[in-house]
């Protein structure tokens, strides 16, 4: 049986993620969202005692929907440049694919609580590095399979890459640009290809390739020998 309790804060967080996107964090006040919910301000406080709670478990939310529209597919490709491709795929314009009215509440928080200190602001911060951190990794991932360059410089190379997906949003929210998702791709694929080896480093992981899975033959068929 479906706790009342349970699928009401559901019901807060949905709409609420709603209004997030649309409005912005500012624009998520216990009134409005009371009155969008439609429910009284009374009782929005039997769930969130005020209004940054309210913002950090959007936040939170957000995250959880996020990773189901965004990471979880991307994690299907395979492993390396494939997956970095697939994940860039799904982030840029994620917000509107998913459903959601706005935009990235996080790409606009940026620029929201930039000067805004407080618990928001840090649980924006510790999102956006948590984002960081996995596309390093899977860029490291990436140059460790020879697929990228080795002497790339991976915090740079991310850097741009968010310099990207903030630009992306910015031409689809602010100037509504028809060409913001082509071009945003455009600009990812000239990263990539700057970041992608040279023939000789190519022809190294080839070689590798190639020793390594003849190595593999060669034990398997040891194996076999030695059981006879």
């Amino acid at each position: 049986m479906t706790n009342p309790e349970t699928s009401t804060r559901e019901r807060i967080l949905h709409q609420g993620l709603a209004l997030m996107s649309q409005s912005g964090l500012g624009g998520v006040t216990l009134g409005v969202l009371a009155e969008q919910v439609g429910m009284s301000k009374s009782g929005l406080f039997a769930h969130f005692r005020s209004k940054e709670d309210v913002q950090i478990e959007l936040l939170s939310h957000m995250a959880e929907f996020a990773a189901a529209h965004v990471i979880e597919p991307s994690m299907k490709a395979g492993e390396g440049r494939p997956r970095l491709r697939a994940l860039v795929r799904n982030w840029f314009g994620w917000a509107q694919r998913a459903g959601l009215p706005g935009g990235c509440p996080v790409a606009a928080g940026l620029f929201e609580f930039d000067d805004v200190e407080g618990r928001v602001r840090n649980k924006i911060l510790e999102m956006e590095g948590q984002w960081r951190r996995l596309l390093t990794e899977l860029v490291e991932r990436a140059v460790s399979l020879g697929q990228l360059r080795r002497d790339l410089d991976v915090e740079q190379f991310v850097w741009e890459l968010s310099g990207i997906y903030l630009g992306h949003h910015a031409a689809h929210r602010f100037l509504r640009a028809a060409d913001a998702d082509s071009r945003a791709q455009t600009a990812f694929q000239a990263l990539l290809d700057r970041a992608m080896p040279s023939s000789r480093e190519r022809g190294i992981a080839t070689g590798a390739k190639s020793r390594s899975k003849s190595n593999a033959v060669q034990n398997k068929s040891k194996a076999r020998r030695s059981r006879r």
